[in-house]
């Protein structure tokens, strides 16, 4: 049976649509400056000395599991940045640490997950047609190996004159081995003759060592009761049919094996039982048994009539004057004589040797049926096979279910074979300089929020980056990250049936992603900020979800899914291939041998298309009709992306609102902004080097003679330019006199807010974008603003008493914010001279010794 595990993307899902074409599109070049306007603060005079105390940390109470993990992120990317492995394991200890804490996710049978549904869709058409063909295979081979096996039978030289049961059962293996020679001459499918060979000799090599013992123990019995047992044994075990004569013996041998072991020491107890041993038996085993072990007793007992007998059995009876004295005189002291014991010995040795002999006489006439009997059982167990097929056609969504569900088990001791869902919305934290660091998950795990969704997708990317990818946690984070691929994008099941994505329609409309045939549908998609589910992986239908898609969920799950890229990257090895990427399709099933099978069950060409394509669902949302993108001419006019494509205008800034209620909201977020820029950059840096993909979809060509990997490379072109029009806008519509930005820009009046207090965070978050546009676009321009803005900050933003920046209504800012700070320092540091360099350290080395300090 073909069984291949792929997962098949339209290849429409790739970027075409994220931005218009690069003629159709052209943003204005900004000048390309020499260097930033201002000059960086002198704080010398104000800073405490370099070793000075290392100032505490804390962060602790309820946060959002997203802002944990964006901060164990940030930790990691700092450790990167200064080659510090305290503070990247610190940052995968935090990961690590939530995810071992009971209720941190759902937990979903791997049976049930999104991605074994999807599996048996996929296959199905292809397994259904491969269980076909061996049906019609089957069907045909039974009657050439019913005739090979009869042909064989009487060509093979059966033995003609009695022999031993040893040498009967050579002639059998001698047999079975000819047939299993025979096997590969015939004119079967392979995988048939292989089944039937495999299946042969695990029926046969344990039968045959079986019988070996047996005969042992035959050879070894004590008694005819424990002959007996054993033959019985054996007509049970293998289901042996026995012909009536020796039924009949058999049944006479346990009557006389039970009066042999009633032999007491009394000699009237033991002729009782020779009489009624006496009165069973033919006179031909009368003689036989009796007359070699005691002619004497042989030939009183032969001239005895049945109503002598039964008063030879009894105690007390005479039985006339001349038979009493003969039973009292002669019989009697001679069984004592003899000895009963002796008597019972031999009776037994006389009569094992009788059943030992039919035995051999059954044996000598079943070896020459065998033939018919090796065409009986494996005629049988093709029919049963095929019936299997048939079942598995019937019920294929089940089959694939049940195999996933034996394999789970098997490779998941821990959850007993359940895979970890989406994540709790909240966790309450304890970390300090002091204190041990906890973490407990809160809150409810039946509904999504968005802004966690991209979070945990870049968090679990983390842990497969960077854990050891053999361990349990990253096989796990492996496991629920192909599911939230495919939960994401959403996947019609074995009956066709659309399972609805959790990227959901932000139009007021009822039309569910199909991300097969997204090129039909004109609608955006997006998740929902928050959205129920029915269970760990998929959204519930029932309950309508509110149409408010926040800018910032949107940069996340852009970032988080681009984050994953890395790790699905088909065209150079990753910790993947490690946890999952060697997994072979056999592994689910002993049951068929088939090289199908040998195969990956997560292909990973296939999974990077797939995660490629919902980032590109994402992307495509740019350029539609609800687009959270506008764009701003060299005149300031408004225009929404979707209508770029319609004018003869020049864009030269851009920027991104959020969706509430179904509008598009008036204020653009500087945090906002700088994230969407990061984001792109980081699907940019992610697909570097696509062109060596090796996904059959991406590389397919359509009727115009296009594949849908030029058209992504084309797509990576617009998101450079799409940057640009970010960056210019952060960096020229946003930052004021004081070079530093506001949190708010308002497209109704075109200007950013008047209010004088800025918050520091945005600040930084704003100088890593524009640093990052410089860096994806090659416009030195973007690093002399965001060198602006780190002056900006020096002069207006440092606190002498708090040692470190505050916002701009001087509250001091909590762990997050830090942290995000920090790192925003270390991005920039490269680029300052040797002095703003050496300051940078003297503000930033007291904390960095501070998060290398926390519990």
């Amino acid at each position: 049976m073909k069984t291949s595990i792929k997962i098949l993307i339209s290849s429409v899902l790739a970027l075409s649509a994220c931005a218009p074409k690069p003629e159709e599109r052209r943003f204005e070049t900004p000048r390309n400056a020499f260097g930033p306007k201002s000059q960086d603060a002198d704080l010398n005079a104000r800073l405490r000395s370099f070793n000075r105390e290392t100032p505490p940390l804390v962060w602790q109470g309820t946060v959002s599991t997203a802002d944990l993990f964006e901060q164990a992120e940030n930790l990691i990317a700092l450790g990167n940045l200064r080659d510090d492995e305290v503070l990247k394991n610190k940052g995968l200890q935090w990961i690590q640490s939530f995810y071992a804490q009971p209720g941190a996710t759902t937990m979903v049978p791997l049976a049930q997950t999104p991605f074994a549904s999807l599996a048996a869709a996929q296959t199905q058409e292809e397994v259904r047609k491969t269980l076909s063909e061996v049906s019609v295979d089957l069907e045909r081979s039974r009657l050439i190996l019913s005739g090979n096996i009869l042909q064989l039978g009487r060509s093979y030289p059966w033995p003609q004159q009695p022999e031993t049961l040893s040498s009967l059962l050579l002639h059998v293996e001698r047999f079975t081995e000819a047939l299993l020679g025979s096997i590969d001459t015939l004119d079967m499918p392979e995988m048939i003759k292989e089944g039937v060979k495999t299946e042969l000799q695990l029926q046969t090599k344990p039968l045959f060592a079986d019988i070996q013992r047996l005969m042992q123990d035959l050879q070894n019995a004590k008694t005819l009761t424990q002959t007996l047992n054993l033959v019985e044994k054996v007509i049970k075990d293998f289901e042996v049919t026995v012909p009536s004569e020796l039924q009949k013996s058999l049944q006479q041998g346990r009557l006389i094996s039970t009066g042999l072991d009633a032999i007491q020491d009394e000699p009237q107890a033991g002729l009782t039982v020779l009489v009624d041993i006496w009165r069973i038996l033919t006179p031909e085993e009368k003689a036989s048994y009796f007359k070699p072990v005691n002619e004497d007793l042989y030939d009183f007992l032969t001239n005895q009539d049945d109503k002598e007998l039964d008063c030879l059995r009894k105690d007390g009876c005479s039985g006339g004057l001349f038979k009493g004295i003969a039973k009292k005189i002669f019989i009697l002291p001679k069984i004592k004589k003899y000895g009963l014991q002796q008597l019972r010995q031999e009776m037994n040795e006389k009569t094992k040797g009788y059943v030992y002999s039919e035995i051999e006489k059954f044996a000598q006439n079943f070896v020459k049926e065998l033939p018919a009997i090796f065409v009986e059982k494996i005629d049988a167990g093709l029919v049963e096979k095929s019936k299997e097929l048939t079942n598995v056609q019937s019920n294929y969504g089940d089959y694939i279910k049940n195999l996933f569900a034996k394999w789970s088990e098997k490779v998941l001791p821990e959850t007993k074979g359940h895979v970890a869902g989406f994540e709790a919305s909240q966790v309450k934290i304890q970390l300090s300089n002091k204190a041990a660091f906890s973490v407990q998950p809160q809150g409810s795990i039946s509904e999504i929020q968005a802004d966690n969704i991209g979070p945990s997708l870049a968090a679990n990317s983390l842990l497969l980056e960077y854990s050891q990818p053999e361990t349990a946690l990253s096989f796990q984070a492996a496991l629920s990250q192909v599911n939230k691929l495919v939960s994401i994008g959403g996947y019609r099941d074995v009956n066709g049936n659309l399972i609805p994505a959790l990227l959901s329609p932000v139009e007021a409309v009822k039309a569910p992603l199909d991300i097969m045939n997204l090129n039909e549908s004109e609608h955006s998609y997006r998740i929902p900020d928050k959205i129920q589910l029915q269970d760990g992986f998929h959204a519930n239908e029932e309950i309508a979800y509110e149409k408010n898609f926040s800018a910032e969920a949107f940069a996340s799950q852009i970032h988080g899914l681009s984050r994953m890229m890395r790790v699905m990257a088909d065209w150079k090895e990753t910790n993947f291939d490690k946890a999952l990427g060697n997994i072979k399709a056999q592994e689910l099933t002993s049951e068929i041998q088939a090289e199908a099978l040998n195969r990956s069950l997560f292909p990973k060409d296939m999974l990077f298309t797939l995660n490629l394509g919902d980032v590109a669902v994402l992307l495509q949302d740019i350029t539609k009709k609800s687009t959270p993108v506008f764009l701003l001419t060299l005149d300031k006019k408004l225009l929404w992306a979707d209508q770029y494509t319609t004018t003869t205008e020049t864009a030269v800034m851009g920027g991104i609102v959020d969706i509430k209620a179904g509008r598009k909201s008036n204020a653009v977020k500087t945090r906002d902004m700088a994230k969407f820029i990061l984001a792109i950059a980081e699907f940019l840096e992610a697909t570097e080097g696509v062109e060596n993909t090796k996904s059959s979809i991406l590389l397919e060509k359509d009727a115009e003679g296009l594949n849908a990997l030029e058209t992504l490379v084309e797509g990576r072109r617009d998101l450079k330019l799409l940057t640009v029009a970010l960056a210019n806008f952060l960096s020229n519509q946003l930052m004021n006199e004081k070079s530093l930005l506001p949190s708010y820009y308002y497209l109704n009046k075109l200007q950013p807010s008047n209010n004088p207090e800025v918050n520091a965070e945005e600040q930084a978050l704003s100088l890593r974008a524009l640093l990052k546009a410089a860096e994806v676009t090659e416009l030195e321009t973007y690093k002399w603003s965001a060198l602006e803005i780190y002056y900006g900050m020096n002069k207006h933003l440092y606190n002498d008493k708090e040692g470190f920046y505050v916002h701009g209504d001087g509250t001091k800012l909590d762990f997050p914010q830090k942290v995000n700070v920090i790192l925003a320092l270390e991005t920039v540091r490269p680029h300052l001279n040797k002095e703003s360099r050496q300051q940078l350290d003297k503000i930033q080395l007291p904390w960095i010794r501070s998060l290398q300090s926390l519990k």
